[in-house]
């Protein structure tokens, strides 16, 4: 994320029409960017703008009719939200997180629901401080990248939040 900030990367926003790969390229890229403003206090505004020119964009794609585009901005909305300092936003933002996981859910996409479980979890402990629904989170998006097949994310999950899942039943 930080290297397209470094040397503006300014060849994205050429979503329309593509190749069908365009839109997890882009959907991956804002969350990474996403996921940067929250944790890179002193670069934040740099990478808050790159996500939101994707997320207008992926935004377009939604409404030129691409619902494959929907279960991905409903966790990009999740997280733009988790970002915004606002007192009282709280449930909003665990609600946007919980749609984006029941729409990832009941279209099938395993890897996405993981991937918002992982997320929301990570907001839960890093933003919030709730321990337990971070853990829960955490263990149902492990559960799920296992039957997905994607060890090496399960094992980063353990190393990164060993502190979290000491006592749990996922290792």
């Amino acid at each position: 994320a930080h290297l397209a900030i470094e040397k503006g990367d300014q060849q994205f926003l050429m979503m329309k029409g593509g190749a069908f790969i365009a839109l997890p390229v882009w959907f991956h890229r804002c969350l990474c960017m996403y996921a940067m403003a929250r944790t890179n206090k002193t670069k934040k505004t740099k990478y808050m703008a790159q996500a939101k020119r994707i997320h207008k964009e992926l935004t377009n794609s939604l409404k030129n009719k691409n619902p494959n585009s929907l279960h991905c901005l409903s966790l990009l909305n999740a997280e733009k939200a988790a970002l915004t300092n606002k007192k009282n936003r709280e449930d909003d933002v665990r609600k946007q997180y919980n749609d984006a996981i029941s729409m990832s859910t009941r279209g099938g996409y395993v890897h996405d629901t993981a991937l918002a479980q992982e997320r929301f979890a990570d907001y839960l402990y890093s933003s919030v401080g709730d321990l337990q629904e971070a853990k829960y989170h955490l263990e149902k998006s492990i559960q799920r990248y296992t039957n997905w097949g994607a060890m090496g994310v399960v094992e980063h999950l353990h190393n990164k939040y060993q502190d979290i899942l000491v006592g749990s039943s996922t290792k």
